[in-house]
């Protein structure tokens, strides 16, 4: 389904990305076609055990003109800023805190730890944030849908999934298309265009 427009007022204040198989090509591509002046917080769960989720951060950081980190416990999520989900655990938007992360090492969700649904869950129950930008890129599994689909109950979200013929694996983003979730399907070459037009609004 390509709705291909956001309902009237909706106002992104968060993006955020998932991914599993094929994720960090596909990240490098979108995060490095960004440009500083990307006006709201991004925040990425990638499935990926400790260490490497760091070594990427790093890796992402000195590619990008976006600053790129591993995400820690406390972090207020900033404008043109980029947390990576630390392999290992959860990643949640505290209650406590206007946009503040919260790190958790809760029990596997999807046999997953960091999983996206965790996230966007998270995000659906914060009582600071609506408008919600949500990329699901290439990976094996459903991760992703349980969250949308909380989030779409409780605030004004927009998702965008990647296409099948630029996905490595068509788990994640497919789980998303059948349940007509998809506000959009786009090639990975397209996705970090179009995310900059809707932060512009245009």
């Amino acid at each position: 389904m390509n709705r291909n427009k956001p309902e009237p007022g909706f106002a992104p204040e968060l993006l955020v990305l998932a991914a599993s198989t094929g994720g960090p090509a596909a990240l490098e591509k979108i995060i490095c076609a960004l440009k500083k002046d990307f006006s709201i917080p991004i925040v990425i769960v990638q499935h990926m055990p400790k260490p490497f989720t760091e070594a990427f951060a790093k890796a992402l950081d000195k590619k990008s003109e976006l600053l790129v980190k591993e995400a820690q416990n406390g972090d207020v999520l900033a404008a043109g800023s980029v947390y990576i989900a630390p392999g290992g655990a959860h990643l949640k938007l505290s209650g406590k805190q206007r946009l503040a992360l919260a790190l958790s090492d809760d029990a596997l969700v999807n046999g997953v730890r960091p999983a996206a649904d965790v996230l966007l869950k998270s995000i659906a129950e914060s009582r600071f944030i609506d408008g919600i930008l949500v990329v699901i890129l290439t990976g094996m599994g459903s991760d992703g849908l349980a969250g949308l689909q909380r989030l779409n109950q409780n605030k004004r979200a927009y998702c965008i999934v990647q296409d099948e013929s630029t996905s490595i694996v068509y788990g994640m983003p497919l789980r998303i298309v059948e349940a007509e979730l998809a506000d959009e399907v786009l090639p990975l070459t397209a996705i970090a265009e179009r995310l900059c037009a809707l932060v512009r609004k245009e």
